[in-house]
């Protein structure tokens, strides 16, 4: 007989508060990893709530994308700009805007690099998209959602000193429902030492 799956929403508390969370039946769910998954999930376009270890999943996956497409970018960036201003004629005894021309020479290069890297993440990012589209607007949802709440529960940023700066200030460390609660405690702490410089 084969084994039949199916699809069922419960309330749970989390991160976001009450949100329906949807979860995969079968006999070895509980075993498998997300990324198992991944593509049958994706294929329930009617989905209409995401739970929250999905959600850090796919963000982590965006990220792997991201950083995927950004080393061979900045690279192609930095042996472009290397090439250029290699190839460009140098008179030592001629400045550009009052600076030697190996300094301008070695800054464009560097910008090169910088902009290959930005544009590395993007194109990442716009072809992750592109490949999870069934995803794409839980994801959205979540991301504002996210936000939301760091926005939300940071600790004040008024009292934020350069020797003691804000403990990840937008969140880019969190990967996990555990790790969110660990930022949460991290504020927390931070704005109580802030309060009573303790």
């Amino acid at each position: 007989m084969p084994t039949r799956r199916f699809i069922s929403t419960s309330k749970s508390r989390n991160i976001a508060g009450s949100v329906d969370i949807i979860t995969i039946g079968g006999p070895y769910s509980n075993k498998a990893s997300f990324f198992s998954n991944l593509n049958r999930t994706h294929n329930h376009v009617e989905r209409k709530n995401m739970d929250w270890n999905s959600y850090f999943a796919l963000r982590g996956t965006r990220r792997l994308y991201e950083y995927a497409f950004m080393v061979p970018s900045t690279v192609l960036g930095l042996l472009g700009g290397g090439y250029y201003f290699t190839r460009q004629d140098f008179d030592p005894t001629m400045l550009i805007f009052g600076v030697d021309q190996v300094l301008v020479y070695g800054i464009g290069t560097i910008a090169s690099a910088l902009l290959g890297l930005s544009l590395g993440a993007v194109v990442g990012n716009v072809i992750f998209r592109s490949v999870h589209s069934n995803a794409r607007p839980l994801l959205d949802k979540m991301d504002r959602e996210f936000f939301k709440r760091i926005a939300l529960n940071r600790a004040n940023p008024t009292g934020n000193l350069l020797t003691r700066p804000i403990p990840d200030f937008y969140g880019e460390k969190i990967k996990s429902v555990h790790d969110y609660r660990s930022w949460l405690r991290k504020q927390r702490e931070y704005h109580r030492k802030t309060l009573y410089y303790i």
